[in-house]
């Protein structure tokens, strides 16, 4: 991976109103683009709203006219756009589009407890090989499974995107991430970048809000616990690519995953 333009955008999405959620995503990867961003990425279920199990009485095919706007916005922004939704088969969904066209979609395979009585759980864990960087997903719950970091980075993640839909509040958001994804980050040698949804979702729930970005040494590079924001890190994969290629390490720049003993792991 070359240099890349992260813009993580944290914003408030209302249930069911999804053309207005749709403008509200396209603003946003206006301003992502004005600020030269080569991708964005929107919260979970950004597009249809959270709220279990109300997100599923607004849900979404590939071809339905708010998706055709976002993908019509990547292409003319010259944007890859990385955003959530209730996909038609009740799963909770996460597209990634480029040039206007749709790459893929990966569908939450872990689920919450509210989330396991209504979504349909995914069964794959892919990565979306984009122009500028390979990129892996963890829906919110997700972030919290070492294993799906590990068979990510393994299948050639540069960064995996990590989009929330959760109600914790900014500070304890804050304290949660700042434990568990500098380990993402560093054991898998992978950038690692999260953003969650902010405010009321029109039914009384409140999301927490916050963005923030880890290097590969699970160093933080940016964060914004602020509300509704876009927050925009450039990321360079040089010393990533050197760690993941180089014969000669010592102990301060190991790359672990070409240790790993899977005979062992059953």
């Amino acid at each position: 991976m070359d240099r890349i333009r992260l813009a993580m955008a944290c914003i408030n999405s209302r249930i069911g109103e999804v053309e207005c959620n749709a403008g509200t995503m396209i603003s946003f990867m206006e301003k992502a683009a004005e600020s030269e961003a080569d991708l964005i990425c929107f919260p979970e279920m950004c597009l249809t709203g959270y709220s279990m199990p109300r997100s599923f009485d607004y849900c979404l095919g590939e071809d339905s006219p708010a998706i055709g706007r976002i993908l019509d916005a990547s292409k003319d922004l010259g944007l890859c756009t990385v955003f959530g939704y209730a996909d038609s088969e009740k799963g909770i969904a996460q597209a990634v589009t480029e040039n206007g066209k749709l790459l893929g979609t990966y569908r939450k395979t872990h689920l919450g407890l509210k989330e396991k009585e209504f979504a349909k759980p995914g069964d794959d864990l892919p990565v979306f090989r984009t122009s500028k960087a390979t990129v892996g997903i963890q829906l919110c719950l997700e972030s919290h499974f070492p294993e799906i970091s590990g068979t990510l980075a393994l299948k050639g993640a540069d960064i995996i995107l990590m989009p929330h839909a959760s109600g914790l509040e900014a500070g304890r958001r804050r304290m949660t991430w700042n434990k568990i994804l500098p380990a993402r980050a560093y054991d898998n040698t992978v950038f690692v970048a999260a953003c969650n949804q902010a405010g009321d979702n029109g039914l009384g729930t409140v999301f927490g809000g916050g963005s923030c970005v880890m290097d590969i040494n699970g160093d933080l590079l940016a964060e914004d616990y602020s509300g509704e924001c876009l927050l925009m890190c450039d990321l360079d994969g040089k010393r990533q690519d050197e760690l993941r290629t180089s014969g000669n390490r010592d102990m301060h720049s190991l790359y672990f995953l070409d240790r790993r003993r899977p005979e062992l792991y059953q």
